[in-house]
């Protein structure tokens, strides 16, 4: 990572004081007010409330791009950063080194209100806007209409999620899998924020005021903005303008409270600081800090005393720019590492508006006008819900890269194959509640019991849920915390310093049982009584924090979002975390639950045809990591997954391309084509993806000069968005021999064959959308 730390060659940006960088940059040096009367949509309660709503039309401003609203606000700030890194600035990247990772909160909530709106008051049943729910639209719309075929992602880890994506896209760069990804976030105002941020009494009727002795809360906004981040051996290579560096980054988590800051900032102050060690900065050379600056009194105090205990008495200017764009949720980091750029490349700060009189009581007072000045070294904070903390140092192009000073010292033991072991496992699914259960649902082959879906039924909380603490979290999380559990279950945690532990758990579409709860009680009661029990639950990443705060892991934290391979992104990040040296245990999992009334919704637009025993389902593996050397260790190993986008032809899967680069992954793995002995794939019912499958697996056949066996895992848990962490459960079993090749095999698979022992295995997650992921093991 330390040898290929990303440079920055495009940028775009939209909010509520503008669209593009430079219209953006110069309202923000002014100062400008962005908080205007709500008026996106009717609010009973919160009518005329001071919002940082767009003001531009949207849809005509993306006109043609079809998604939710925060989707096209994406698009804007892509498109933006892609014409100026590639249109504007050197020749086309290779799509298959090309990727898009997002952030998004809110997703496309909006719509999905309208949905619920017209249905409860009207009677009304139109589903369509649902379509473009999920936080993953905007990346799978993006990279669709760019064409980039490699790495693409989406995190969810609330305020943070857009710093978040940022370092996973710098990330991937820095292993060398990819050359350019845009990165960064976006979201929307909806009304689900809107009443669940008023429902914890932390909005400022009267605009946000960060750092102000009068501040009394946030105020909510939307926008987007994207980085180009590219290797800098591409970006010369391409002829593209460099425009800045990210050359550090950090992320923590508090494991304090779900929804309140460790009033010590010890989250804040170990991101802050592992951005700083990554960078090769000291404190001393940092000229400026873009604060998170929330403007709510418990956020300006641990953030302040969190510059102070890093920075001491050479606190470096500072500003929080909330009151400019309002509190974008997801989009606020990614907008903040933009507008830092622009401040780098015109040498000012741009002041702290909202501002009017410092709290005497911070100790500390934020930058109040606009100043010209020499700036090289730049930090960028962000906090999120949960205690998700991810900071940024953002640097001048012409910097020498002092990444490289004690480089052996930042990232000890580096396993170029990043080649890791299962410390243990936990699972909640139709087919069982333990390892064990489910290889004797395999061999038993008793299908779980089919209609209009399959749930996981009852399952035992304790020891890991007590009952006083069950009755505050979502049926998901308890699923969660009882797999998580499961697999720590005998590992000494107390052995590992809290700092190395990280936690990554991905879910397609989160509690959806308390979102829609939540939404449901809002429109029925006119807004008069929100519930923020229900409101705390329904974040995506509230799964990974909870676990955080129950199991004292302050490492890394994070929540992908990314439908079907939501489960691989958090074991690549996981694997990351390991083979980087930045912890000694990873805790990787994801889950989905299902949903009476989502079913009724899904049920319009539902892809599953008619495939015998295939229906919809849920379920929660989670998984201990370790390095091979862990005293805990035994089979399988396990590669870390490879990402990329589907290739098509003929308005279908390009059945010889995927077939190619499944070789080519085998390769770059170091695994001979003839050594893999099981292709586990995500079959599930969507009709042309199982047949793309079956025709990918022959074809590899065919080149191998084997008749390899293929099947799935999907007849025994459903389909659902993060069922590949049941198939990785699955692939684990067939390496250690508790699960017999045979038992995954499909009817109608005319090119497989009864399969002897496994020692090696694969296993492949397409999404109809276009992302995939391969994943290897061996024995």
């Amino acid at each position: 990572m330390t040898a290929r730390r990303p440079v920055i060659t495009g940028v775009g940006v939209i909010g509520a004081i503008g669209v593009g960088v430079p219209a953006v940059w110069d309202a923000l040096r002014r100062g400008e007010d962005g908080l205007s009367p709500l008026s996106l949509f009717p609010s009973p309660r919160y009518r005329g409330l001071p919002v940082g709503e767009a003001r531009i039309e949207v849809d005509r401003a993306a006109a043609g791009f079809r998604g939710s609203r925060t989707d096209k606000l994406c698009w804007i700030a892509a498109s933006e950063a892609f014409g100026q890194a590639v249109e504007g600035g050197g020749a086309r990247p290779d799509p298959a080194r090309f990727g898009v990772m997002l952030g998004s909160t809110v997703g496309g909530m909006r719509g999905s209100e309208r949905v619920l709106q017209r249905l409860l008051k009207e009677g009304r049943r139109r589903f369509g806007p649902t379509r473009f729910h999920e936080p993953a639209g905007a990346t799978d719309a993006v990279a669709g209409r760019l064409g980039a075929l490699g790495p693409c992602g989406t995190y969810s880890t609330a305020c943070s999620a857009g710093a978040m994506a940022i370092l996973a896209a710098a990330e991937t760069i820095g292993r060398g899998e990819a050359d350019l990804i845009l990165a960064g976030a976006g979201d929307c105002l909806s009304r689900l924020t809107l009443n669940g941020f008023g429902s914890l009494l932390l909005l400022d009727p009267e605009g946000c005021r960060p750092f102000d002795v009068r501040r009394k809360g946030i105020s909510l906004g939307e926008g987007a903005a994207v980085l180009a981040l590219e290797s800098e051996a591409s970006a010369r290579r391409r002829g593209a303008r460099i425009l800045a560096r990210l050359t550090g980054w950090g992320a923590s988590c508090d494991a304090h409270h779900a929804t309140a800051p460790d009033p010590e900032g010890r989250g804040a102050i170990a991101a802050i600081r592992a951005a700083l060690a990554g960078a090769g900065r000291d404190a001393a050379e940092v000229d400026f800090i873009s604060a998170h600056g929330t403007a709510t009194p418990d956020n300006d105090a641990m953030e302040a005393g969190a510059m102070k205990a890093v920075f001491g008495a050479a606190l470096p200017p500072f500003a929080s720019w909330k009151r400019s764009f309002g509190h974008t949720l997801a989009a606020s980091g990614a907008i903040e590492a933009v507008m830092c750029v622009a401040s780098l490349q015109a040498g000012e700060l741009a002041p702290s508006a909202g501002c009017g009189e410092p709290d005497p009581g911070l100790g500390v007072e934020p930058v109040l006008v606009s100043e010209r000045r020499s700036l090289s070294v730049m930090l960028s904070n962000s906090f999120g819900f949960g205690g998700n903390n991810v900071a940024l140092v953002i640097e001048q192009p012409d910097q020498p890269d002092a990444s490289v000073r004690g480089a052996e010292d930042l990232r000890p033991e580096i396993r170029s194959a990043f080649e890791f072991a299962v410390l243990g496992e936990g699972v909640i699914s139709a087919s069982g509640d333990s390892q064990e259960a489910v290889a004797r649902a395999f061999r038993d082959g008793v299908e779980p019991e089919s209609g209009k879906g399959i749930a996981c039924g009852d399952f035992e909380t304790e020891p890991f849920v007590p009952p006083a603490q069950r009755r505050r979290m979502s049926r998901l999380q308890q699923m969660t915390s009882v797999a998580a559990g499961r697999a720590l279950r005998g590992r000494n945690l107390a052995a590992t310093p809290p700092e190395r532990r990280c936690i990554v758990v991905g879910t397609g579409l989160g509690a959806l049982g308390d979102s829609i709860a939540f939404l449901e009680n809002l429109i029925e009661r006119d807004e008069a009584a929100p519930r923020p029990a229900l409101f705390a639950n329904s974040v995506h990443n509230s799964l990974a924090s909870r676990l955080a705060i129950d199991l004292g892991m302050t490492g890394l934290n994070s929540t992908p979002v990314h439908r079907e391979i939501s489960f691989e992104l958090s074991l690549a990040m996981g694997c990351a975390e390991l083979g980087e040296g930045r912890a000694d245990i990873a805790l990787v999992g994801a889950a989905d639950e299902r949903n009476a009334r989502a079913d009724e919704i899904f049920a319009r637009w539902s892809r599953c045809g008619p495939v015998p025993n295939l229906v919809e389902g849920e379920g929660c593996a989670m998984f201990a990591l370790g390095r091979p050397d862990d005293p805990g260790a035994s089979s399988p190993r396990v590669l870390m997954p490879r990402l990329g986008r589907l290739r098509r032809s003929g308005g279908g899967i390009d059945v010889a391309a995927e077939a190619d680069w499944l070789l080519e992954s085998l390769e770059a793995a170091g695994v001979a084509s003839l050594e893999l002995d099981f292709l586990l794939t995500g079959i599930g019912g969507d009709q042309a993806l199982d047949r793309a499958y079956r025709d990918v697996a022959k074809a590899l056949s065919e080149r191998t000069g084997r008749s390899l066996a293929a099947g799935g895992y999907k007849h025994k848990c459903g389909e659902f968005r993060s069922a590949s962490g049941f198939g990785f459960l699955t692939a684990v079993g067939l390496v250690q021999g508790v699960i017999r090749p045979g038992d995954c095999l499909l009817p109608g698979d005319r090119h497989a064959v009864n399969a002897g022992p496994c020692r090696t295995a694969a296993l492949l997650t397409w999404s109809s959308h276009g992302a995939k992921a391969l994943t290897i093991l061996r024995a």
